[in-house]
């Protein structure tokens, strides 16, 4: 399976009184989105399903993503990609997923750095870029369960090392 994970979208700030659930992106981050996903068209990163945090944040980055992937997936939320969510919960939610070729998951920080730690079992860690996305190849009984494809934050070059787009997990 490809899977490609994304963190959402530049939000407005969380503020006294505003719920973090309903924190939507500013212009700067619709823009910053937009961008990203025409990187993602021209990577012909074309999913058959995406799953993202019910928070507003990931949903509007991810309908922001629908024009730019060429057939239409199907877009369906998941609490498991919510901000307090585990990763263990998305590792279950994977699972779930085994028969999709093609999966991009829309979420949140620490939680997507460490699916990706858990995945790739390298000692490594990323640090997820607004916007970023990752592309790993899942494979079935091996001893690390995916493969680095490539790491592109919302600006700049495509990372094809995966050792160049991680951090030492302490």
């Amino acid at each position: 399976m490809e899977l490609y994970l994304v963190r959402h979208a530049e939000a407005v700030e969380q503020t006294e009184g505003l719920d973090d659930q309903v924190r939507w992106l500013t212009p700067k981050g619709r823009k910053q989105q937009q961008r990203a996903a025409a990187r993602l068209h021209r990577k012909r990163v074309r999913p058959d399903l995406i799953i993202t945090s019910p928070l507003t944040r990931a949903v509007q980055t991810a309908e922001l993503l629908l024009p730019e992937l060429g057939k239409q997936p199907r877009l369906i939320a998941d609490i498991r990609l919510a901000a307090d969510a585990t990763v263990e919960e998305l590792l279950t939610l994977l699972k779930e997923q085994e028969e999709v070729g093609c999966l991009l998951l829309v979420g949140h920080e620490p939680l997507l750095s460490g699916l990706a730690a858990a995945l790739l079992d390298n000692g490594l860690a990323f640090h997820f870029a607004k916007s970023g996305c990752l592309a790993l190849q899942l494979r079935k009984n091996r001893d690390k369960p995916a493969k680095f494809l490539w790491y592109a934050p919302a600006n700049g070059k495509t990372i094809r090392s995966a050792k160049k787009g991680c951090i030492p997990r302490s």
